[in-house]
């Protein structure tokens, strides 16, 4: 996470050039919430871990659920970029001012200061998670999130061109070679598994281990004898779709239930040339790449011609675009 702190980098590009979440991730967020909180008192309070520049911070506003949204992040680029898009929407009148929506740095693992014992129903995360000190983050967890409040945490994974396989080959060279000292580690595997070495909190940390909860969006299988990417206790590696028990959890990492569509990515996105190259510029280690080689040409440029030698022909004056997509995790947890 440190790439995302430097003064050098630029947290208003990332705002505009990172993907956004779907409605139906935020929804299924909810539903969960409510399983554990059906008549919860107001006012309904929500923080964001690791919000950099607010991108999921502000669509929860879409959903009318609560009167206080706190986004933090330990990076004051992050921040202070969330806040100029703040005081915008205010202006335009696009904030709601029944709700009380702030941003300030801070850490997922030192919350005082930042909302009260608790007080809060829902802790979200979008790819956030994979920095966190999980054992301190989940100690927090516990003194701020009212009984039966949730976490839900979710990050995607490497992203690919559902409709052109062939370019899709070309990613995880790249991205494993020619950055791959480049990446932060051991966050990028984290998230790259889609979380899945993410752990649980401890039964003795306040939360209810019944309630552990792992759901997979993933791209549609080559085959019908293409094995999921991971590996989870009690969930069939040939498995396709469905909920699947488990029915003893041997490790941290272990949830009680998945929740696994293999139909297709929950997260995806139309671009032209130039917004797939904005979105390639985000990346933490092509900052350090970078940042370690100033007289290097821009290791994007090369990649982009990688892609267009393999066939990738956009017209930006046309307006033509590529289907991107990711796999996406989602773990979700309850306090007692």
């Amino acid at each position: 996470m440190s790439a995302f702190a430097k003064r050098s980098f630029d947290a208003v590009v990332y705002a505009a050039s990172r993907p956004s979440y779907p409605p139906a991730l935020f929804k299924l967020v909810l539903a969960y919430l409510d399983q554990g909180q059906p008549t919860a008192t107001l006012p309904r309070t929500l923080l964001d871990l690791g919000c950099g520049p607010g991108l999921s911070t502000f669509d929860w506003l879409e959903h009318d659920r609560f009167q206080q949204i706190v986004g933090i992040d330990p990076s004051s680029n992050m921040v202070s970029a969330a806040n100029d898009i703040l005081r915008e929407r205010r202006a335009a009148g696009r904030i709601s001012p029944k709700v009380d929506l702030r941003f300030q740095v801070a850490r997922a693992d030192r919350l005082q200061g930042v909302v009260e014992e608790q007080a809060v129903d829902l802790v979200v995360a979008g790819q956030a998670a994979h920095w966190f000190d999980a054992d301190a983050t989940y100690a927090e967890l516990a003194r701020v999130l009212k009984p039966g409040g949730a976490f839900a945490f979710w990050g995607y994974g490497e992203f690919y061109f559902p409709t052109r396989p062939e370019l899709s080959a070309l990613i995880p060279p790249y991205s494993a070679e020619t950055l791959g000292s480049y990446w932060e580690q051991p966050g990028r595997s984290i998230v790259e598994a889609l979380l899945t070495p993410f752990p649980f909190p401890s039964s003795s940390a306040g939360f209810d281990p019944d309630s552990y909860t792992r759901s997979f969006f993933l791209r549609e299988p080559s085959s019908s004898q293409e094995p999921l990417p991971f590996s989870i206790e009690g969930l069939p590696r040939d498995a396709t779709a469905g909920e699947f028990a488990v029915r003893e959890r041997k490790t941290a990492t272990d949830p009680a239930r998945v929740l696994l569509s293999r139909s297709g990515s929950l997260l995806t996105r139309q671009w032209t040339m130039n917004q797939l190259i904005g979105y390639l510029r985000t990346w933490s280690a092509r900052h350090a790449y970078q940042e370690q080689n100033p007289a290097a040409p821009d290791v994007i440029d090369a990649f982009v011609e990688q892609l267009r030698e393999a066939g990738l022909r956009l017209d930006e004056r046309k307006g033509e675009t590529i289907e991107v997509a990711w796999d996406v995790g989602l773990i979700m947890g309850r306090k007692k």
